[in-house]
């Protein structure tokens, strides 16, 4: 286990490096003594329900939604749910980063097999992958308030997902892209958001600056979209995540996935159920920060009582990190890279 620093909060387990959290003298950080967090996230909720049925209350062609499929456990429920609660033709889409758990890559065939749908698989050139990935272990790519509930190598995958789906969804005039975060994964705001690309284009513009000074002008291919395919777009699709309206504890979703052929796969952290990269991300944002990238995630499940404190403790702390050399090899990581990132003694 990766030790963070500092205290913890005595009921949730949000770490006294998180940025702005303050205890009070019997311990409990500021989140928990907030009593207006829960009144905001259920109006959030409920306004977010109201906008996905009014979203699939139309059909449309050939797809109601794309589903950004990893093979986890909560994007295979979230792909559950689009077909089998709301009844859409969806098509599922995945970026193979080349650190998927061979088990991972096996549920999404399985699952997507069992709902009848079709599944398309993107995989980026792996040269490109690594140098990204490798400058976001040592380089600050991300401004810090990006980082306090994602990593920042599981920030550029993302990204590059949330590009080629977004593509896709408009070439093939696709409403919807559904995902499977949950809340602490993004924003409560950010349960249904309409992708208006060129206007966020601000926000995302200083850290590809920055990707593309450590990795090249190739950045631009992967992380942007041509203008051609952008003076098209009459309205942009919606992103939707489902899993953040539903109420269930991990072992509930995992029961119901596993109805669809899913299997836990092994050798990945107990945060992931799909990219062994994670364990050497989660490690990154450790040593960078003092506080794993899934505190935040972990609390509201927690404070929902969804997940007791005890088994959130247990999963930031299941990080195989005998394996951190060999990720690090597999990244391109000279020796004294190795040395840098503390993975060899000194």
């Amino acid at each position: 286990m990766i030790e963070v620093r500092g205290v913890r909060c005595v009921r949730c387990i949000l770490s006294a490096a998180f940025p702005g959290l303050t205890f009070d003298a019997d311990g409990v950080c500021s989140v928990c003594r907030d009593t207006t967090v829960e009144t905001r996230l259920d109006e959030a909720i409920t306004r977010a329900s109201k906008q996905v049925h009014e979203l699939f209350a139309k059909r449309h062609q050939p797809y109601d939604a794309i589903v950004c499929n990893s093979g986890g456990k909560d994007s295979s429920y979230t792909l559950a749910l689009a077909v089998q609660k709301y009844g859409l033709r969806v098509l599922s889409f995945t970026l193979d980063n080349g650190f998927l758990a061979p088990v991972a890559a096996e549920n999404i065939r399985r699952v997507t097999d069992v709902l009848g749908v079709e599944q398309l698989t993107y995989r980026p050139s792996m040269s490109f992958f690594r140098k990204v990935i490798r400058a976001t272990a040592t380089l600050p790519i991300y401004r810090e308030q990006t980082l306090t509930r994602i990593s920042a190598g599981c920030n550029a995958c993302i990204s590059l997902v949330n590009t080629m789906a977004l593509r896709i969804a408009i070439e093939k005039n696709i409403p919807c892209i559904l995902a499977g975060f949950t809340l602490g994964q993004i924003p409560a705001n950010a349960i249904v958001f309409r992708n208006h690309f060129r206007f966020l284009a601000d926000s995302r513009k200083e850290s590809l600056a920055r990707l593309t000074e450590a990795v090249g002008e190739e950045v631009d291919a992967y992380y942007n979209l041509p203008d051609a395919l952008l003076d098209r777009v009459e309205s942009y699709p919606h992103n939707v995540n489902l899993l953040c309206l539903e109420e269930l504890s991990e072992d509930a979703i995992i029961e119901r996935v596993s109805r669809l052929g899913w299997r836990k796969p092994e050798g990945v952290d107990g945060c992931s159920s799909n990219c062994e990269l994670n364990t050497f991300n989660n490690y990154v944002h450790e040593r960078r920060f003092g506080f794993s990238p899934y505190e935040l995630e972990l609390s509201i499940l927690i404070r929902k009582g969804l997940m007791s404190r005890t088994e959130g403790l247990a999963k930031i702390g299941d990080n195989p990190v005998e394996r951190l050399t060999e990720f690090a090899a597999g990244l391109g990581f000279s020796p004294d890279e190795h040395r840098e990132l503390g993975l060899t003694p000194r």
